[in-house]
């Protein structure tokens, strides 16, 4: 048994962060989920390297193009393909998994951040195109897209909420989550156990950022993704006590059959050299989770990672560190406040490149 497979023995599903056409038609994508990764996700970044780095999309972006289609939507296009053929060759995961697992994830575009009615209208319309029960629609945990959330799972449409840094962003994208499964159960529009979401809470930038404000050796620099984690951690296992006796709002619609919005780990891969390059695999490993690595993380834990269950220890000890950051006059709500602006920025400058790179693309081709 293989590190992947010991991790989903510990609850923890192992989800891909990449995907290429190379990656679905060399069968390199079926060899991952042979090993036991359960889901992909994706973002324009991803799309945007794949797209440099081989010719593969070259036929289909003049094929795309010959209508006049906006880069915008010759974009679409290719990721549609894309992210259609990776559900397919996740379809029996998903199947396997009684609709829990198998997902593959699609963000709509960045540029909507901060757009509620626009968010909803794209997520709405990228779920119809690419017309598969197993893809998430990645949606931002800002202000303006957690009412989005709230819509789109009373619609029934899963969704990977993403950029959520702070344990009140998380509340809140879990809170969207239950009473978006709510209305839908009560709707009469179908059985609540098959939609799903994951809570994308980032890590590793959250330790960069902290680092960045200590002092060079101190006993929290590379302490607090992972305490900041625990504590979402936490509140998840709050907020989705599927015990009688909890009292939560999530009752109910367990009794329904419905699913947990599972945690998912993002940015897990290790940006200081000096830390363990599983360090934020083998941290978070715990139940009703889900960590998506880069291939280099992935062939880390492959190697040399130590499955467990530390999610589930070292909470007063997370909660101490969290409390010792701000006396030494570090504000972690500051630092979480500028990731997401930081992080949304981010994303739309990675969209912009992406878009770019097809023009110039096309105008190799000559179209």
């Amino acid at each position: 048994m293989n590190n992947i497979q010991k991790a989903l023995e510990n609850g923890q599903s192992i989800w891909l962060d990449s995907i290429s056409r190379d990656m679905l038609r060399s069968g390199e994508l079926q060899r991952f989920v042979d090993l036991g990764v359960t889901g992909v996700t994706s973002n324009p970044s991803i799309f945007d390297k794949a797209i440099a780095e081989s010719d593969i999309y070259d036929e289909s972006l003049i094929e795309y193009a010959k209508d006049g289609a906006t880069r915008e939507t010759v974009f679409e296009r290719l990721a549609v393909d894309d992210i259609r053929d990776a559900a397919d060759v996740l379809r029996p995961v998903y199947d396997d998994a009684g609709r829990r697992d198998g997902f593959v994830s699609i963000e709509v575009s960045p540029t909507l951040a901060h757009d509620t009615g626009y968010t909803v209208a794209e997520a709405r319309r990228l779920w119809a195109a690419i017309d598969r029960p197993n893809i998430m629609i990645k949606v931002p945990g800002t202000p303006a897209g957690v009412p989005a959330i709230k819509s789109l799972i009373a619609d029934g449409i899963n969704v990977n909420v993403t950029l959520l840094f702070a344990l009140e962003a998380y509340k809140a994208a879990a809170n969207a989550y239950i009473e978006g499964l709510t209305e839908f159960a009560t709707s009469g529009r179908g059985n609540p156990g098959g939609v799903a979401s994951v809570a994308s809470f980032f890590v590793s930038r959250v330790d960069t950022s902290v680092d960045n404000a200590l002092p060079e050796g101190h006993q929290l620099r590379g302490k607090i993704g992972i305490a900041n984690a625990k504590l979402a951690y936490a509140e998840f296992s709050e907020m989705f006590d599927r015990n009688l006796g909890g009292g939560g709002s999530f009752f109910p619609l367990h009794t329904m059959g419905a699913q947990v919005q599972r945690p998912l780990w993002a940015s897990t891969g290790v940006k200081n050299s000096d830390y363990p390059d599983t360090l934020y695999v083998d941290g978070l490993m715990g139940p009703d989770t889900v960590n998506t690595v880069p291939e280099a993380t992935m062939d880390a834990m492959l190697d040399h990672g130590t499955p467990g269950a530390a999610l589930t220890g070292g909470l007063d000890e997370a909660r101490a560190q969290i409390g010792a950051l701000g006396d030494a006059g570090v504000s972690l709500d500051a630092i979480t406040s500028d990731l997401l602006a930081a992080g949304v920025k981010a994303f739309a400058d990675s969209y912009e490149s992406l878009l770019g790179r097809i023009d110039v693309k096309l105008q190799a081709l000559r179209v």
